[in-house]
């Protein structure tokens, strides 16, 4: 085993809150020794950590727990690849103990574990699509109810015109009667 080479990572709000502390630890050395085929050194190992404990897109509780505070966070790093980092509370001190890239596929995976945080997704051509679909049936709904008032009002305006012109003609008619009897 080679030697240790210990590195401190600040966690985002979410693991903070969940581990109690805003730092974590890492032996740099021996998560670089897992998986050699992975990494090139110490620093990719650290890049990967950082992007993911910054800012998780999920966090999970370890399926494989080894104590109460024990949890996987992922995050997509591109189309093709995603980081997870497994980090748990030991010894009342966060320690970092798993770090690897997988297929961003895998991602999936942990969205059928007992997840405990879920980054929002904004903005999503989804989401846009579900708001544009709801803001259609609202107008479409809006446009029906605008139609029937109008066509409302024109029977009242056709209605009224009608009784005017009734009215008028009937007053026209007396107004002959009037003046053909002097």
């Amino acid at each position: 085993m080679s030697d240790s080479q210990l590195e401190i990572f600040e966690l985002c709000d979410i693991l903070s809150e969940l581990l109690g502390e805003r730092f974590a630890i890492a032996d740099m050395q021996i998560l670089l020794e897992r998986h050699t085929e992975m990494f090139k050194n110490r620093e990719e190992v650290s890049d990967l950590i950082k992007k993911v404990v910054s800012d998780p897109d999920i966090i999970i509780k370890n399926p494989t727990p080894k104590s109460k505070k024990d949890y996987m966070a992922g995050k997509k790093l591109n189309d093709k690849k995603m980081g997870e980092v497994g980090i748990r509370k030991d010894e009342n001190i966060n320690k970092i103990f798993h770090a690897n890239e997988k297929n961003v596929k895998k991602i999936k995976q942990l969205y059928k574990k007992e997840v405990v945080y879920r980054k929002p997704m904004v903005g999503t051509p989804n989401s846009y699509t579900q708001a544009q679909s709801l803001d259609e049936r609202l107008v479409q709904k809006n446009i029906s109810s605008a139609i029937k008032i109008i066509a409302q009002e024109n029977k009242f305006v056709n209605d009224f015109k009608a009784e005017s012109k009734d009215f008028n003609e009937k007053d026209n008619i007396l107004q002959i009667k009037k003046n053909l009897k002097q």
